[in-house]
């Protein structure tokens, strides 16, 4: 098939064919007159590129969606839903703008959201699939903070340097295990993840209270030693691991206390939590 039979085809113009061409996602043969012959397989391709192009992907994320299909496209999916976020807040930002006219305000907060975006979009990266956006959805709500002292852009600049450096690395299999969660959990089990973990800070002993039974069931399937051997057991090995090694318990999590005043209040609540539990459910000798 030719260029034009191709622009028709699969929705495509001339020019972004060549220019997908220039970027090696498809290589149509070259015929003796000069003219290129586009394979079934180019056609494939090129009716998938359409699609994602009008979805809004870069071609960079095209390349890896090509590559790795449906890991490459969660991925993807993560990225943009925290571009949506920050998308919303900005328009909440000029409908504000609209009404008051209060340049100085909106200034001063726009720069507190480029801080909150380049915060979750290297969390994105650092982290693969459901654990980096989880991540996300935890960390969101405290980076609504406002940088104006030296010791918060310390803070601020010492968790940007931790997860552009991060080298989250993980057997292959728990990568595919993760990809596996990523697309069998949605945003709504991560919401509800991340409610059951605040309840549990804010009012701990109810919640001890109102879930004591099934506490006992997970903390005794825990400590069995069939856990230990599940992807699920050694993914969590490998997460402590990873935060012992990395640097995440000693650098990134005690500047996010000194960035954010809210998640140092929330991080206190979560170890007091934490203790209050260990002391009720104290592993057997």
């Amino acid at each position: 098939m030719l260029i034009n039979e191709v622009c028709r085809e699969c929705f495509l113009t001339k020019k972004a064919i060549e220019y997908y061409i220039e970027q090696g996602i498809v290589a149509p043969a070259i015929q003796e007159n000069g003219y290129r012959c586009f394979s079934d397989e180019d056609i494939a391709v090129l009716k998938k590129v359409s699609v994602l192009r009008t979805l809004g992907l870069s071609v960079a994320d095209i390349h890896d969606v090509l590559s790795n299909k449906d890991a490459a496209l969660n991925e993807v999916c993560h990225k943009k839903s925290v571009q949506m976020l920050i998308q919303q807040e900005k328009q909440g930002l000029i409908q504000e703008l609209a009404s008051n006219h209060d340049w100085e305000q909106i200034q001063s907060r726009l720069h507190r959201l480029q801080k909150k975006q380049m915060v979750l979009e290297r969390l994105i990266d650092a982290f693969p699939g459901y654990y980096g956006k989880f991540l996300c959805l935890h960390f969101a709500p405290y980076l609504n903070c406002l940088v104006v002292t030296d010791t918060q852009q310390e803070a601020f600049d010492a968790v940007i340097a931790f997860l552009d450096s991060a080298d989250f690395d993980i057997p292959d299999d728990l990568k595919g295990y993760l990809d596996e969660i990523t697309l069998n959990l949605g945003s709504g089990f991560m919401e509800a993840a991340s409610s059951s973990i605040n309840e549990a800070v804010n009012e701990t002993e109810k919640y001890i209270a109102d879930h004591h039974e099934e506490i006992e069931r997970y903390l005794t399937y825990k400590r069995s030693e069939e856990y230990e051997t599940t992807p699920a057991g050694r993914l969590e090995k490998e997460l402590r691991r990873f935060n012992s090694m990395s640097g995440y318990n000693d650098i990134f999590i005690p500047a996010m206390c000194q960035l954010s005043e809210s998640y140092r209040k929330y991080h206190e609540g979560l170890s007091a939590a934490n203790e209050m539990l260990s002391k009720k459910y104290t592993e057997p000798e």
